[in-house]
């Protein structure tokens, strides 16, 4: 899924889950994985948003578990303490990209969360939509067939 968003997943990470779900409207590609801080805070730097890191003013405590729940982890927006999010979008260039940080026309763009859940743990969540049925499927590895 990380190669399929454009995002890496440091070596050091813990706990990577990933998903892809397909519905009528559009693709889903989900991503989460957890860094110690100074690790999140050199990923969040490596991976700067399209305008810059917001803050939530409250949280959605109404949140509905939807695609996150896959995972047995609360969606991200029902954070607001320990909480960033912006979008990134990988390969484009520095100078082109968007100053409105609610610009979602670009295609390539994730939804970053960045989650300070421990003294010194940050959960990452990453989410992207696809166009349901142009883009391809993240390739799934595929286990070699028992000799006969």
């Amino acid at each position: 899924m990380s190669g399929h968003m454009g995002l890496d997943v440091p070596v050091t990470a813990r706990s990577v889950q990933a998903a892809y779900k397909v519905t009528s409207r559009f693709d889903t590609g989900l991503l989460t994985f957890t860094l110690t801080r100074s690790e999140a805070a050199a990923y969040l730097k490596k991976h700067p948003p399209s305008g810059k890191w917001l803050t939530p003013t409250a949280a959605q405590t109404g949140t509905a578990p939807s695609d996150f729940a896959h995972f047995g982890l609360p969606e991200p927006e029902s954070f607001k303490d320990g909480m960033l999010y912006g979008d990134v979008c990988p390969g484009a260039p520095d100078d082109a990209l968007a100053t409105d940080p609610y610009d979602t026309s670009d295609e390539n763009c994730t939804s970053l969360y960045a989650y300070d859940y421990a003294p010194d743990r940050t959960r990452i969540y990453l989410r992207t939509h696809f166009e349901p049925g142009v883009s391809p499927l993240p390739a799934t590895p595929v286990a070699p067939s028992p000799a006969r």
